[in-house]
């Protein structure tokens, strides 16, 4: 899965802002009073956040896409941060964290509300008690200002995007292609289809309430890739 666009990822993600990444989900820890360094990310793609985390925390990464892993190895080997192949929906890396997190709206990826459910349900088996979960969501709001005429397009120097959007029985799917450019009038196209799915409110918190983690705080960002709920839970210690 994944397996151009992980060549590409990092160049596409080049204007993302994981140290104002870093600087929310560390308020969210903070405040979620975790009782150790033990941290996975559920979609860490290429080890971008984990790279920053990893001086702080013992960091392990899971993703569904063995490219993604590959480039994250590369990136991240010399610290040798452990990383798992994996759907976030149902895992267990034999491990057990006092930190999970999953952002730029990974969970919204998962388009069945009883994979929902069994996501938060792996979650809460793989947190030591104490332990939190933070991670972020998009709503309907967010699709339409993205795509107020059914594309999203942004083109750089070296890349151009263009993103074609449509819902389908309360499903979103975006097929996306990538232009790079090589040398001269040369490019690569690369194509890719992504599935989202926008939840309501009381849909994640019958998830959430179904799985036994506790809701400690939802803070509505606005400051790092458009409008977005920043979720904090925790597991309940024994």
């Amino acid at each position: 899965m994944y397996k151009h666009f992980s060549k590409i990822y990092d160049n596409f993600m080049q204007y993302a802002d994981y140290t104002k990444w870093k600087e929310e989900i560390e308020k969210l820890i903070v405040l979620g009073q975790p009782k150790g360094k033990e941290l996975l990310e559920l979609g860490c793609g290429t080890g971008e956040l984990l790279k920053r985390f990893q001086k702080e925390y013992h960091c392990h990464g899971l993703d569904i896409s063995e490219h993604m892993l590959k480039v994250a190895q590369e990136k991240l080997g010399a610290q040798k941060v452990p990383l798992f192949l994996g759907d976030m929906v149902d895992f267990d890396t034999g491990e057990r964290y006092d930190i999970i997190l999953s952002i730029f709206d990974t969970v919204n990826h998962i388009i069945d509300i009883i994979d929902l459910k069994r996501h938060f349900r792996s979650v809460f088996a793989n947190l030591n008690p104490g332990g939190i979960y933070i991670f972020d969501m998009v709503d309907r709001t967010f699709m339409d200002e993205m795509f107020p005429n059914g594309v999203f397009v942004d083109v750089r120097d070296d890349l151009t995007v263009i993103w074609e959007h449509e819902v389908e029985d309360g499903i979103d799917y975006i097929d996306a292609t990538y232009f790079t450019h090589l040398v001269g009038s040369r490019y690569r196209k690369v194509e890719e289809t992504y599935t989202k799915k926008i939840y309501h409110k009381r849909e994640i918190e019958h998830a959430i309430r179904r799985s036994n983690l506790k809701i400690q705080k939802v803070v509505m960002n606005t400051g790092i890739a458009g409008n977005r709920y920043l979720y904090l839970l925790k597991k309940e210690e024994l």
